[in-house]
């Protein structure tokens, strides 16, 4: 039994393919040159314009200072550490009817450094993963200057993982 032949495509068929795809493209282009650099369509402007203050990120250590691999330990990925210190603030914010964050107690502060710390050690001891006898919270800031750039280093908090941390 012979295969069908396919059919030819109609006279001017890939022509008015063509003149579509070429419409199409015209429209984005159109609506990309008025939209221009502008968020959600671009993300450059977010990190296009550096201000002078200071870039913060955070990061876990052994007791003597060496890095730790957050995601190894907790299966999670270092940037959660700064959110999950983000939600604790904005929640402490709310219950104590605060004005933003920089109204926070430092002794509080502290508090929850320590809480959200304890808490990935919590995960990372449910996954049985080998810790440290000890691990800490590092704030690692990227300042801007006329010459460039420099980094400095704060530490936040530090848990013994000898006893169950608390979460």
């Amino acid at each position: 039994m012979p295969l069908a032949s396919p059919t030819p495509p109609a006279p001017g068929g890939h022509l008015t393919a063509y003149l579509l795809a070429a419409g199409f493209m015209a429209l984005i282009a159109a609506l990309s040159l008025t939209i221009r650099e502008n968020y959600p369509f671009s993300h450059f402007p977010m990190y296009g314009n550096p201000n002078s203050r200071p870039v913060d990120y955070y990061f876990l250590t052994d007791g003597t200072g060496q890095p730790l691999p957050v995601a190894a330990l907790t299966g999670e990925t270092a940037p959660r550490i700064k959110k999950r210190m983000l939600t604790q603030e904005f929640k402490f914010v709310k219950d104590h009817h605060l004005k933003d964050r920089t109204a926070i107690p430092p002794e509080n502060i502290a508090a929850i450094r320590s809480r959200v710390l304890s808490s990935f050690v919590t995960q990372a001891r449910s996954r049985g993963t080998p810790l440290p006898a000890e691990i800490q919270l590092w704030k690692g800031l990227i300042h801007q200057h006329d010459q460039g750039y420099s980094e400095s280093f704060e530490q936040e908090a530090a848990v013994s993982t000898a006893a169950p941390a608390t979460p």
